[in-house]
């Protein structure tokens, strides 16, 4: 019997300014296609925090496959595309001008947006906030506030963790959902992976440990009994080698309370800079802790609105 076997189906893509092309099959995305067969594209694609290839294309056409990062409203409407994260369906020429390492740092992932809110993917490796110093003036906030000059900070993400953070688009909408997050009505939710052996479970359980800021140890935090109450509700996800994947809600949001729960309970954060052994810290260029959904009332309309992020390859699984 013979069989005919259907070739692959491929696309050109061409980068026009850097005259670079290469194959993509079908399925594949910009990124993966160049990954595949070994080309560089730039840092800011390689490392999944980019929005450089917004782009219209001069040729060919692109499929959605995700919506992170996200587009603003405005761009969506002006057509813009993301190849990057898309699946190429025919031959793709690309006007690169915006193919640039510089043009990521004023880049960011906007979720959502609407007249009193903005929804973000802050990337792991990025302040939320600017630090001291001009060194320290890149940050989610400052990239922001370049393209919403009026949006203000309502919480915080550490610089190592990655995931779900709100702004404000004026005062009100901040003084409403600054106290949404103070008494404790927003439902945050991170991944983790730890290293313990732990037994998969869908009962949550708590960690109840006061966290102090002993300044001659900053910038990290200890477990003791004058710090400040602080709770957090877990539960195992999945347990595979030595390894946890923990899905948490911080009850309070004291700095580093998970990284510091976790780690006194003697399962620290693969990557953790801070609270783990060097061993565990080498395991990941990143700490693995993702702020992946939160759910929360609207400042106006009092509607119910919940958002996930999508996590890094490694905390994903059935479970998310």
């Amino acid at each position: 019997m013979n069989i005919t076997r259907q070739p692959v189906q491929a696309h050109t893509i061409t980068l026009k300014n850097r005259q670079r092309s290469w194959t993509c099959l079908s399925g594949e995305s910009v990124v993966q296609s160049a990954t595949r067969q070994g080309i560089e594209l730039p840092t800011s694609c390689r490392n999944g925090t980019c929005r450089t290839c917004l782009i219209p294309s001069s040729k060919g056409a692109v499929e959605h496959l995700i919506e992170w990062p996200g587009l603003s409203l405005e761009e969506k409407r002006q057509g813009a595309l993301l190849p990057c994260v898309a699946g190429v369906t025919s031959d793709l020429e690309i006007e690169d001008a915006h193919l640039r390492d510089a043009i990521f740092e004023q880049a960011f992932h906007l979720l959502y947006e609407d007249p009193e809110l903005l929804v973000l993917n802050k990337p792991s490796g990025l302040l939320a906030v600017p630090g001291k110093g001009v060194d320290k003036l890149d940050s989610l906030s400052h990239r922001v506030q370049m393209k919403y000059p009026s949006a203000l900070i309502v919480h915080r993400l550490d610089q190592a963790t990655s995931g779900l953070m709100l702004m404000a688009q004026n005062p009100d909408a901040q003084r409403a959902l600054s106290r949404h997050f103070s008494d404790r009505s927003v439902d945050k939710r991170y991944l983790a992976k730890v290293q313990a052996s732990l037994t998969p479970s869908p009962e949550w359980q708590t960690i109840d440990e006061p966290i102090y800021a002993d300044w001659s140890l900053r910038p990290k935090r200890v477990i003791d009994a004058l710090g400040q109450a602080s709770l957090t509700r877990w539960r195992v996800l999945h347990s595979s080698a030595g390894f946890s994947w923990l899905e948490l809600q911080p009850m309070t949001g004291r700095t580093h309370q998970l990284r510091l729960h976790l780690s006194h309970m003697g399962w620290p954060i693969v990557g953790d800079r801070l609270y783990a052994p060097e061993s565990i810290q080498a395991l990941s260029e990143r700490m693995l802790l993702h702020a992946w959904k939160i759910t929360f009332q609207h400042p106006v309309s009092q509607e119910i609105m919940q958002f996930e992020a999508t996590a890094p390859q490694a905390l994903t699984g059935p479970w998310t």
